[in-house]
């Protein structure tokens, strides 16, 4: 076929290369052993040319394997070189500093072959539910204490598997046959995007992938860089505080638009860390910073590596944000899920209609142990907090931004651990006041079943404990996240260093309320229908009304400047726990109105 496609013929064959990293993304789903794969969806597909740049990948993979994947399999491609590689072969690594910043996230890529010629790479990442080394993540120093590093290695080849590799990872996890079975799932996934991708080729007659990539990414580069001419030229600046260990931390933040090119630089971000594991690499600092500048400029069109053609990330080496080997990293996300704020704040000026506040970054609250019958237990509670409020609306609630990620079933998690959740509730008045409010925060707290003599670890460490970031345009922080475990009538707050509570008998329980969402605007300019809506629903207390110039009745209704808007008809959330605003649905969800400008 010609390098020449016309518009309908590239519209189908693009969009079949997405199918194609979509039936990839089902497999792993499908036949994922973990909940933190399975439920939580903590795991990404894509779709490579020969070259190793990205054609397709799944619209519900992870955002930053999105990015972060790529790197790793030129990282791969260096270490095994295109020539030396053999049908059936499949590579992997979970280094870090080449693939997607911290140990559980493992790389397997797939070259795949067509008439004995390479004509293309499928690869994904998954988060594995293990890695070994400790959990108390805070109290690392090295990455040598975070878990099994794999350097890039043959996971199979010719289609056998490197039994002695594979071994080596069941002994140094826990729940050995849950970590491999997901892995397998990865391994997979791989080979069904292999055939399907060589079954496309052989329908449309093409010798090479290399031509329709081309167009594919080239179309994507252009509209990015028209996206980016649209801007008006200039530098702007931002500052994010977030929560340190235990001293709050500041990343400055300067965006520049240069004709059809951005460049952020990250010039002045703290010097990396000692310990605690909230040091970033330099790729996973890029992904996520790339990343919001592609959903704000071209949302519309589908991501591959011509549209991060002209983006570019300048960091310090040795600083938080790129971080020099063997610094502890597998809190990553306690920095890194603040530079899309950053640059949300800094280009607020120019695009106002586009930007979001803070979102109430999510959690998994992981727990493990040995249950009365002598089994280890592994899994996650994944939850996510309020949504930054934005232009079109208010903030969702209970949204695992900037994840593509879910929140984990409730069941599942009570199924799988000998552990119970008491309540998942939305918080009141945890939404930060604006024009448009932040989403809510939600409360989980969980205990023991029974009083077995064994103890459950449980992971707290929730994002935003000292510092909620403000909002944009006049908008209100949403509330701060809390940790802590109670024992009767004693309350042991965790604070910002510590990350592993243990759960000894059924009266000690585990409690994480993950922040709310910053408003966007002036609360004073909330209509006073909203806000009484909202009073109907729960979702804000009378107290909390007096943030939006408002006072609440006797009967409930809200009043302002001396006027009254009467109360909906609509029925009252049910109480069902303490503080609860929504009633929860099968499988730990909330149910809740959709409201204008949700998830962008």
């Amino acid at each position: 076929m010609s390098a020449t496609f016309d518009p309908v013929s590239l519209e189908i064959m693009w969009s079949r290369l997405i199918n194609i990293a979509e039936e990839c993304w089902i497999t792993i789903w499908r036949t994922a052993f973990s909940l933190i794969i399975g439920e939580a969806q903590d795991f990404g597909c894509e779709v490579f040319d020969p070259h190793a740049d990205s054609i397709a990948h799944s619209p519900r993979s992870m955002p930053v394997f999105n990015l972060t994947l790529p790197l790793a399999v030129r990282h791969l491609l260096a270490a095994f070189p295109r020539d030396t590689l053999e049908p059936g072969d499949v590579l992997v690594t979970n280094d870090p500093w080449i693939c997607a910043g911290h140990l559980y996230d493992l790389a397997a890529v797939t070259p795949v072959f067509r008439r004995g010629v390479l004509v293309g790479l499928v690869g994904s990442i998954g988060h594995c539910s293990d890695i070994g080394g400790t959990r108390d993540s805070m109290s690392a120093r090295e990455i040598y204490e975070e878990g099994l590093q794999i350097p890039p290695l043959r996971l199979y080849r010719r289609g056998e598997p490197n039994r002695d590799l594979i071994e080596m990872i069941r002994a140094n996890v826990r729940r050995g046959e849950m970590v491999l079975g997901d892995i397998q799932a990865q391994v997979s996934s791989n080979q069904v995007g292999a055939d399907r991708l060589v079954a496309f080729m052989d329908e449309y007659g093409l010798d090479s992938l290399t031509p329709l990539a081309h167009v594919v990414q080239e179309r994507a580069e252009r509209a990015m860089r028209e996206a980016i001419r649209a801007l008006p030229e200039g530098t702007y600046r931002s500052e994010v505080t977030f929560d340190g260990l235990g001293e709050p931390l500041t990343l400055p933040c300067a965006v520049t638009v240069d004709g059809d090119e951005i460049t952020v630089d990250w010039a002045g971000a703290p010097p990396q860390l000692p310990r605690g594991g909230i040091n970033c690499t330099y790729h996973y600092t890029a992904a996520h910073t790339t990343y919001v500048l592609k959903s704000i400029l071209t949302p519309e069109i589908p991501s591959n590596a011509g549209c991060f053609r002209p983006l570019h990330v300048t960091v310090p080496e040795g600083t938080i944000l790129n971080c020099r080997y063997p610094a502890s990293v597998n809190q990553r996300t306690q920095t890194g899920w603040y530079c899309g704020p950053a640059v949300f704040k800094a280009l607020a000026p120019i695009l106002r209609d586009r930007v979001q506040a803070f979102t109430g970054l999510p959690m998994g609250m992981g727990a493990y142990g040995v249950d009365a019958q002598g089994r280890v237990f592994n899994d996650h509670l994944f939850q996510g907090g309020g949504q930054g409020a934005g232009a079109h609306g208010d903030g969702q609630s209970a949204l695992l931004y900037p994840t593509s990620a879910g929140n984990v079933s409730v069941e599942m998690f009570e199924h799988r651990t000998p552990l119970v959740v008491e309540c998942k509730e939305l918080i009141p008045d945890s939404g930060g006041p604006g024009r448009h409010r932040g989403g809510l925060g939600q409360r989980v707290r969980i205990r023991k079943l029974s009083d077995d003599g064994f103890s459950a670890l449980v992971d707290l460490h929730p994002h935003g404990m000292l510092v909620a970031p403000p909002g944009l345009f006049g908008g209100r922080a949403g509330a701060r996240a809390r940790a802590y475990v109670a024992d009767g009538t004693l309350v042991l707050e965790s604070g910002a260093t510590v990350s592993l509570a243990e759960l000894r008998h059924t009266g000690q329980r585990a409690t994480i309320e993950i922040a709310g969402g910053s408003g966007y605007g002036d609360p004073l300019e909330r209509p006073l229908k909203q806000v009484q809506a909202d009073l109907d629903d729960g979702y804000v207390t009378p107290q909390g009304a007096a943030e939006y110039g408002v006072t609440v009745g006797p009967e409930g209704n809200a009043k302002r400047n001396g006027g009254a808007v009467p109360r909906s008809r609509k029925k009252r959330a049910p109480a069902g726990v303490k503080g609860s605003a929504k009633p929860r649905t099968a499988g730990g969800r909330r149910s809740a109105p959709r409201r204008k400008g949700g998830r962008r």
